[in-house]
């Protein structure tokens, strides 16, 4: 006997007995068959989903791999005061990036006012959404790059609607190093948040 360089499925050689041969064939067919049922089935694949409660920070390790280029990020928490940045920093293994290599570009919209900022040489990504307390607020940080030894990049939409008036940002942020990360940590400015995030990978 002998296996698939890849996944390592069993596949009989020419030395096999007959009998030997066809045992083989048919644990290559089931292991065709787990191999494929665990595969998505669409361009979005989810990598991890953590549940948080009360936390002042919180990382997700080990969810950029070679497997994805980019990938979609999915928050959903309340604060526990009002009006709370959530921050965003890319992380090795277990190590965070705290060197002021990150930049920000902003449009917020609040009723009829719109305005813009741009942040430079900040040691994370500032609020890549806003938490409320008592407010579920959602976000979304399409990222670009992270695992690649490239300038990793995102766009970020939040949309929440504290005390009825709704209200939604779109950011763009960036990076000044070329950085190989794996992972991520959010954290509020002051205070904690409960919640949940989700990371999906987008297929090649």
């Amino acid at each position: 006997m002998a296996v698939t360089p890849n996944y390592s499925w069993p596949v009989p050689v020419n030395t096999d007995l007959v009998k030997d041969g066809a045992e083989a064939i048919k644990d290559l067919g089931d292991a065709i068959d787990a191999t494929v049922f665990g595969l998505p089935s669409g361009a979005l694949a989810l990598i991890n989903t953590t549940t948080f409660s009360a936390v002042s920070t919180q990382s997700i390790n080990d969810v950029f791999s070679a497997t994805y280029d980019n990938y979609l990020i999915l928050i959903g928490a309340t604060g526990s005061t009002t009006n709370q940045d959530i921050n965003f920093r890319l992380r090795i293994s277990s190590t965070d990036n705290t060197s002021a290599v990150y930049s920000r570009s902003s449009l917020y919209q609040s009723s009829t006012t719109v305005s813009g900022q741009r942040l430079t040489g900040i040691t994370s990504w500032i609020g890549i959404f806003d938490a409320q307390s008592g407010v579920k607020q959602s976000g979304r940080l399409l990222i670009f790059n992270p695992f690649i030894v490239e300038y990793t990049s995102a766009i970020q939409d939040a949309v929440g609607a504290p005390n009825g008036n709704v209200e939604q940002t779109r950011r763009t942020f960036g990076t000044t190093v070329t950085t190989s990360y794996t992972g991520f940590t959010v954290f509020p400015t002051a205070g904690t948040i409960t919640g949940t995030v989700s990371v999906y990978g987008y297929a090649k």
